[in-house]
Order: structure tokens, then sequence, then C-alpha cells
């Protein structure tokens, strides 16, 4: 009996020791799990006051121009992070001229911090001298973040993107999806609010009534209407300013491509502020008036602006990879290619939703290059990367008999070889002083008188023709002398002076021949395109 008992005791024992073992066991994994939990909380706080530290730390640019540029208020850091925004890094300001000069590739992203920072010195630099004006730190950050999100509504390579959308609507027949660019940056403004769910509540807590200034925001980034902040109406053509021409947009794109090409600008852009007063004129209202003393200095800096459309913006060898690139992004709308949501959708289709539209940069080339099976593209695209061009053939003089149209028509029909239509591109000469004679701007004497600057302001060196020049998206220099023998002809005859023929020099390193259609292909084709039109 005593040994059973003995043995009960035993087991009893045996079974307690289990169990303090087992609990110990449970213990040591709760205290393991528990450290581990301390640390990934510790883990998680560091990274929430690393995050809130990089939220407020300021972002400092070096910039080309102006040196440090500091971004430090909370609003601007907090658009220049959002994918709207960061965009513009991926969009060369001065589209694929890097490639003719590698200086030249700088971003839209770089041109928006210019703007910003030339924007807040200018009206920082009223309200210092004109305290009168009342101007607020609101009226300062409205102006900011206008100049910020001025280029929000570019496309891949700037500008070639705007010619795209010139030729797609032409040949459409179909009106393009908005005006100018301003537009365009308008409602991708409007998107990156909507899309950046506390970007409103920014705005909300910087600005005592965020709608009123929104809404004047995009009055300033469009550079029309007065809805909004009447009394400071002087505000408005600082961002944007179509009547005078001179806003900081200008003042910044043309300080950066005369770097570029190592011009030796002598605009001083703080002393030109400095100078700059807004007072009553004889219309009864405010404007900003330049010292009269400044019209040479701001002429200057047109003549500027139109030395660099001729030796950067239209420097030949300049425009033949732009008119490269805005026929590959033609040849290639048919496809859908740009996500949008759940679908996929053309490239100028992307430009209905900036959704889709937020997609598109640069890098739309390497999308062609691996989804656009058309033999044309493939081969443009090769050009590019090898420096091959398209056929240059020469340039004529408009005149009020011969615009473009006409002189497209005839060369056309002159050429019997083939049908040329597709092929033919014809390019109009800018030179920045297109519209200058609708330009003015109001000035200040040494009395104290106001006046207005008409013709004498952004007046061209002298009155230039419009020119046009002639190109052939071919290989073939058979076809290309055949069009120059055509166009030689038409200057003798109708005297399209000046005017001139490229040497043959020039056609050196051309793109590899893709035969045209013969005319009766052609024929034969438009009639089969209009037949199933006919059925749709």
């Amino acid at each position: 009996m005593q040994n059973l008992q003995a043995q009960v005791e035993q087991l009893s024992n045996d079974e307690a020791h289990r169990k303090l073992e087992h609990i110990e066991k449970q213990n040591d994994i709760l205290l393991k799990e528990n450290e581990k939990l301390h640390i990934e909380v510790s883990m998680l706080r560091k990274q929430n006051l690393w995050k809130q530290k990089q939220d407020t730390n300021p972002i400092v640019f070096q910039d080309d121009i102006y040196g440090e540029i500091v971004v430090d208020h909370p609003l601007i850091m907090r658009i220049v992070k959002t994918r709207q925004f960061q965009r513009l890094k991926d969009i060369k300001k001065l589209g694929y001229t890097y490639l003719n000069i590698p200086k030249a590739n700088y971003s839209r992203l770089q041109h928006s911090i210019g703007m910003y920072f030339l924007a807040g010195q200018y009206v920082k630099q009223l309200r210092r001298r004109q305290p009168e004006l009342n101007i607020t730190d609101s009226d300062i950050l409205c102006v900011q973040i206008a100049a910020l999100c001025f280029n929000l509504g570019h496309g891949p390579f700037s500008h070639i993107f705007e010619m795209f959308l010139d030729e797609m609507s032409k040949k459409d027949n179909s009106d393009r999806p908005w005006k100018n660019v301003s537009e365009a940056s308008v409602k991708m403004f409007d998107y990156m609010l909507e899309d950046n769910e506390d970007l409103m509540a920014n705005f909300e807590k910087h600005f005592d009534n965020p709608k009123e200034d929104i809404a004047f925001i995009k009055e300033l980034i469009q550079g029309t209407g007065y809805e909004h902040h009447k009394d400071k109406k002087f505000l408005h053509k600082i961002v944007y300013n179509k009547k005078s021409g001179l806003d900081v947009s200008m003042i910044d794109s043309t300080m950066r491509d005369a770097a570029v090409l190592g011009k030796n600008l002598t605009f001083q852009w703080r002393v030109f502020f400095n100078q700059v007063r807004v007072l009553r004129c004889d219309d009864g209202e405010l404007h900003k008036c330049f010292s009269k003393d400044d019209l040479e200095t701001c002429n200057d800096l047109f003549r500027t602006r139109h030395a660099l459309f001729r030796e950067l913006y239209y420097l030949r060898k300049n425009r033949i990879a732009s008119v490269m690139i805005r026929r590959i992004l033609v040849k290639s709308n048919g496809i859908p290619i740009i996500k949008d949501d759940i679908r996929r959708v053309t490239i100028s289709d992307a430009t209905k939703s900036m959704s889709a539209y937020t997609q598109l940069n640069d890098g739309i080339l390497s999308v062609i290059k691996h989804f656009i099976d058309d033999k044309e593209v493939q081969e443009l695209l090769k050009c590019l990367e090898s420096l091959e061009v398209i056929g240059q053939t020469g340039w004529v003089t408009l005149t009020n008999d011969w615009n473009e149209d006409r002189i497209k028509q005839h060369i056309v029909r002159s050429i019997k070889s083939c049908d040329v239509t597709d092929q033919l591109i014809l390019d109009p000469i800018k030179t920045g002083y297109e519209n200058w004679n609708a330009l003015t701007q109001y000035y200040y004497t040494s009395d104290g008188k106001t006046g207005q600057w008409k013709q004498e302001w952004a007046q061209p060196p002298q009155f230039a023709d419009k020119q046009l020049r002639i190109l052939l998206v071919s290989g073939d220099r058979v076809l290309i002398k055949e069009v120059q023998k055509t166009l030689q002809k038409l200057i003798t005859d109708e005297q399209l002076v000046p005017g001139e023929i490229y040497p043959d020099e020039e056609n050196y390193n051309l793109m590899p021949q893709v035969p045209p259609l013969k005319k009766e292909e052609a024929t034969e084709l438009k009639e089969e395109v209009a037949s199933a039109l006919a059925t749709v």
C-alpha cells in the first residue's frame, strides 16, 4: 500500500515537473516574442520619426542658374513630392536637342523650380518696396504655387508633343484636347488635388479661403481672367504674361537656354526686379511698370530669345530630330499602349484622362519601341539612336499667294514617280517675334509719370520673312533630288526668295530607304480606305 502511494506521489511530482517545464518554456517564448515586439515597435518609431523628419526637412536644389534653391514651405514641399510634379523630371524642356547639344538636357522640373524661385523673388521684392500694396503671405504662396505648377501640362519632349497634337487634330479634323499647355496644366493641377488625399488638407491648413485661392492659382497659371483677388490684378502677369511677353517663364527659359549655348547674357534679374513698380496708369488700373531706362535691357532679352530660336530651337539638326519624333508619335497613335486604370488608350486619347496623361513622359519612345510593329517607326527609332536623319531638301520664303498648303500640294502633284503626300514634311521656321506688334508694356519715368510702350516694345531687329523648311521622310537620294528640282523651280518661277536648296553633303547620313507607295498604289489604298469607312 505504501509502495503504491509512493508511486502515485512520484507520478504527481513528475506531472507537476512537466507542467512547470512547459510553463517555463512558454514563458521563455513569450519573453522572446515580447522582446521581438519591442524591437519592432522601436524600429517603427524610428521609421516614423525618420519619415516625419523627411517630410519636414527642406528640399534643396542645386540649380545651374541660381545656385542653391531651398524649398521649405510644407505645402510647396508636398506639391513637389507628388507624382504629377515628379513626372516633369522625365520630360526634357528642349526635347531631343540634347542628342546634338549634350548640355541641353535639363528637365521641365528644373525649369519649374527656377520659375518658383524667380516668382517668389519677384513678388517679395514688390512687397518690400511697396508695403502699401498689402501683398500678403497667401498672395506670395499663390504666385509661387502657380509658377511651380505652370509646366504640369507638358507632354513628352515638351513642345514636340504640342506639334503632335496639332497634326492629329488636323489629320482627324477634330478639336485639340486643350488650346494651350497652360490649360492642360490646370487640368493636371486639378487631378493632383484629387489624386493626393492629404493635399487638399494642406491647402486648407495654409490658406484661410482655400477654394478662392485655388481658383486664383489657376488664373495665374493661365494668365487670364480677373475673377479672383481683383484688388491684386498686378499679380496676374508675373507667371504668364500674354500682354507683354515678359514673365518668369520667359526669363527663366531664356537664361537657361542661353547658358546651354554658352551665351553671355547681360540681363540681371535681381536689378531688374528691384526697378519694377506697381503704379496706377491712364486706364485707372494698377499695373506693373518698368523703368523707362530699362527698355533697351528688355529688348535685348527679346533679342537673345530671338537668337535662341535661330541657333537652338529651330536649328535645322534640332528640328529634324523633333520632326522625326513627331512622326513616330503620329505613326504610333493607332495602337492603345498607355495604361489608364483598367484599360489601355492611344497616345492622343491619353490627353482626355489625366490619370493616363500622368503616365506620358519621354519614356514613351521605349514603350513604342517594344509595342509598335511598324517598319518606318522602328527605322526612325534606330535613326535617332545612330544620328541618321531624314531627307533635307531646302527652304523657301512664304508669300501671300504661296502658303504652306499650296506649296505642299504643288510638290505632291509635281512628283510623278510616287505619292509623297505622307512623306513630305513642311516645317515653319519661327523667330520668337511672331506676335510682337500685339505686345505692350507700361513704364514709369524719373518724374513719376507713366506711359505705355507699343511699337518700340519687343521690337524685332528687322521684319523677318516667314520661312518654311521642306523635309522628306526618306533615305532615297533619287527621290530627294526629284523633290529638290521641283522646289528649285518653284523658288525661281514664283520668286519665293530668299530660299535655298540644301547641298548634297547635307544628306550624308540618311535613314535607310522605306519605299513610298507608287501613285497607282496610293490611289488604290485611298479607295480601299474610303470603301471600308463607308461600310462602318
